[in-house]
C-alpha cells in the first residue's frame, strides 16, 4: 500500500471532506441533529437567565414565584431532555450508516486494488483498518458533535451572562481562552503519537493472525518462545505509545480545570467587591455562578473531545489514503464476445514494485487449442506468466495478445470472461455449494450447475451432504477434503466455459487416488481449450504440445518433451532429478 500520508497543512480538511462526502447525504438525519444541538444548548444558556430571573422574583417577594418558577424549570428540563435524546438518536444513525459505508467503500477498494499495490501491505494490517481505523473516525464525529454542543453552550451561555454583567463576563472567558496554546500544542503531539499508534495496531494484528495461522509449525519446531518474543516486543510498543498518549491527552483536562478555579475565584473576588458597594444584586451573582457552572462541564470535556478528534482526524488520513491510491491497471475500451483462443507474449519484463525482475524479454505463442506447460525452478517466473494474462499486473515492458489484440485495450470483465483458473488453492466462499460453483458464470441455470459438477466428478459427494447442492460452505470449517474442493474448482471452470484455462499446480496437494480423480476432470475440461499448465510434476505434461522451461524469468529452453530430453539442457536435468527422486 502506499506510504504514510504527510500531514495536512489544513487540520481539519478530511472532516471537511468527510463532511462534504459522506456525511450530508443524510442532511434529513445531520440536519434534525443540529436543530436538535442548538436547542439543547440554547436550553443549557437559558438555566442561568432563568436562575437569575427567579432569583430576582425571589428577592422581590412575588408570590406566584413560588408556583411558576418550578414549572419553568420543569418545562425547560422536558425541552432539553427531549432534545437530547432526538439529537443523540439522531447523530448515532447518521454517524453509524457512514460508518458501515465507508466499510464497504473500503473493502471495494481493496477488491479493485491492484494486486502489485495490494500486497505491499499484510491482510491483517488492512483488516485493522476496518475495525480500529473506522470505529476511531466514528467515535471522533460523535465527539466532536458532542464538542459542537458544548461550543453552543458556551456561546449561548456567554451571551446570557454578558446580558448580566458585560465586564466579569468578558474577564472570565478571557482567561479560558488562555487554553488555546496549550491545547494546540497537546493536539500536535496527539496527533503524530495517534499514527504512530495505529500502525503498531496493524503490526499487532498482523503478528498475531501469522503466528496463529503457523501453529501447527510453531509447536512441531518448539517456536513459542521466538513467536511470543516478537509478539511481546510489539506489545510493549504498543502499550509505550498508549502511555504517551494517554500522558499527553491527560493534560488538556487539568489545564482546563485550572483555568476554570482561576475563574471562580475571580468571580468571587470580584462579585464580592461589588455586592460589598452595593452595585450587584445576589440575583445577578447567582445568574453568573450558574452560568459559569453550566459553561464548567462543557469546557472540561472540550479538551477530550479535542484529543479524539485529533486521533479520529489521523484515523481518517489513513481511510483517505486508501481511497485516493490509483490503479495502474486501467480499463480498456474495447470488447471480444468470446475469443478464439491464441495467446502471445511479445518480448514481456516485468518488474515488481520492489524492484525485483521476474520476467525478462519473453517470448512465446500458444496456437488456440493448444497445451503449453511452463517448468522450472521455483521463482523462475511461471506465476507472474500466469497474473499478467488475466492484467493482475500490466508488464513493465513488452505486451501480451489475445487474438492478436493486445490485452490492455479489452475491458477488464471482456478479458477475465475469456478465461477459467484452476489453482492449488481452490478458494471457497460463504454460501451454498451450488452458489459456490454458480460464480464460475453469474446467472447460471440450476441444470447448468449440477451438469457443470457431473463433469468435475464431483456430483456424487454432493449428493452425500445434508442439503446436497444447497448445503451451505463455511470456509473456515474446513469441511471439505483437498480433493473435494479441488473437483468444486473444476466444476467452476467448466461452467465457466472459457476458451483459456490456466491450470497451476491443481494436483499439488492431493494423494495419488484423489490426483487420478481429479486429472480425469481437468483433461476433460481442458478439450478444445487453449490451455497453460504450471507444473512442478513432469510427469503430468508429457503429453503437452509445448513445454517452456525458464531460469530467472527467461524463457531458456522450448519443445515437446522427446525434444526438451534430446537437448539435455535444465529439462533433461530436472526431469533425470524428479525420476531419480522417484526410483530411489
Amino acid at each position: 500500500m502506499p506510504d504514510a500520508p504527510q500531514p495536512d497543512p489544513v487540520p481539519v480538511r478530511p472532516y471537511l471532506r468527510l463532511w462534504r462526502d459522506w456525511l450530508a447525504p443524510h442532511w434529513m438525519l445531520m440536519t434534525l441533529a443540529i436543530a436538535m444541538t442548538v436547542v439543547v444548548a440554547a436550553a443549557n444558556g437559558a438555566y442561568a437567565k432563568l436562575i437569575q430571573v427567579v432569583m430576582t422574583a425571589f428577592e422581590a417577594k412575588e408570590q406566584g414565584a413560588v408556583w411558576w418558577a418550578p414549572a419553568a424549570v420543569l418545562a425547560l428540563t422536558a425541552v432539553n431532555s427531549t432534545a437530547q435524546y432526538l439529537r443523540e438518536t439522531t447523530a448515532t444513525r447518521a454517524v453509524t450508516r457512514v460508518e458501515t459505508e465507508l466499510r464497504k467503500k473500503m473493502f471495494a477498494r481493496l477488491v479493485g486494488t491492484d494486486l502489485a499495490r495490494l500486497q505491499t501491505e499484510a491482510p491483517a494490517g488492512l483488516a485493522a483498518r476496518f475495525s480500529s481505523d473506522i470505529s476511531l473516525v466514528g467515535g471522533a464525529v460523535k465527539a466532536i458533535m458532542g464538542g459542537v454542543t458544548g461550543i453552543l453552550t458556551i456561546v449561548f451561555t456567554f451571551f446570557v451572562m454578558l446580558s448580566i454583567d458585560w465586564q466579569l463576563t468578558l474577564a472570565i472567558f478571557g482567561i479560558f481562552s488562555l487554553a488555546l496554546v496549550p491545547v494546540n500544542i497537546i493536539g500536535s503531539r496527539l496527533r503524530r503519537i495517534s499514527r504512530r499508534t495505529q500502525a503498531e495496531v496493524a503490526a499487532m494484528s498482523t503478528q498475531v493472525t501469522e503466528g496463529l495461522a503457523g501453529i501447527r509449525m510453531a509447536r512441531t519446531y518448539r517456536l513459542e518462545e521466538p513467536l511470543s518474543r516478537n509478539a511481546d516486543g510489539i506489545f510493549e510498543k504498543l502499550f509505550g505509545l498508549r502511555i504517551r498518549q494517554n500522558r499527553w491527552q491527560a493534560r488538556v483536562a487539568p489545564v482546563m480545570e485550572f483555568l476554570l478555579g482561576i475563574a471562580i475565584a475571580l468571580l468571587l473576588y470580584l462579585v464580592g467587591r461589588r455586592i460589598a458597594a452595593g452595585t450587584m444584586s445576589i440575583a445577578d451573582f447567582t445568574g453568573l455562578l450558574t452560568g459559569l457552572g453550566i459553561v464548567a462541564g462543557p469546557a472540561r470535556r472540550l479538551g477530550g473531545t479535542f484529543a479524539t478528534a485529533v486521533q479520529g482526524r489521523a484515523a481518517l488520513d489513513r481511510v483517505f489514503m486508501l481511497f485516493d491510491v490509483e490503479n495502474t491497471i486501467v480499463d480498456g475500451a474495447r470488447t471480444i464476445p468470446r475469443a478464439i483462443g491464441q495467446v502471445r507474449f511479445e518480448s514481456v519484463s516485468f518488474a515488481y514494485p520492489d524492484g525485483h525482475r521476474a520476467l525478462e524479454q519473453v517470448d512465446f505463442t500458444v496456437e488456440p487449442g493448444m497445451k503449453t506447460a511452463l517448468v522450472g525452478r521455483s521463482g523462475a517466473g511461471k506465476s507472474t506468466v500466469f497474473n499478467l494474462l488475466p492484467r493482475l499486473y500490466d508488464p513493465t515492458e513488452g505486451r501480451i495478445l489475445i487474438d492478436g489484440i493486445d490485452i490492455r485495450d479489452l475491458t477488464l470483465a471482456s478479458l477475465r470472461d475469456q478465461i477459467a483458473v484452476v489453482s492449488q488453492e481452490s478458494i471457497l466462499l460463504s454460501g451454498t455449494v451450488a452458489e459456490n460453483i454458480g460464480f464460475g458464470r453469474r446467472g447460471a441455470e440450476r441444470a447448468e450447475i449440477e451438469a457443470a459438477a457431473q463433469a468435475a466428478a464431483a456430483d456424487e459427494f454432493i449428493a452425500a451432504l445434508p442439503r446436497g447442492y444447497d448445503t451451505r460452505i463455511v470456509p473456515s470449517e474446513q469441511s471439505f477434503s483437498g480433493g473435494e474442493r479441488q473437483r468444486l474448482s473444476i466444476a467452476r471452470a467448466i461452467l465457466r466455459d472459457a476458451p483459456i484455462l490456466l491450470l497451476d499446480e491443481p494436483t499439488s496437494a492431493l494423494d495419488a487416488e484423489s490426483e487420478a480423480q481429479i486429472r480425469l476432470g481437468l483433461d476433460r475440461l481442458a478439450r478444445g481449450r487453449t490451455t497453460l499448465v504450471i507444473a512442478h510434476r513432469l510427469a503430468t505434461v508429457l503429453d503437452s504440445d509445448l513445454i517452456l522451461v525458464m531460469d530467472r524469468g527467461r524463457i531458456v529452453e522450448r519443445g515437446s518433451h522427446a525434444e526438451l530430453m534430446a537437448l539435455e539442457g535444465l529439462y533433461s536435468e530436472l526431469y533425470a532429478l524428479q525420476f531419480a527422486g522417484a526410483a530411489g
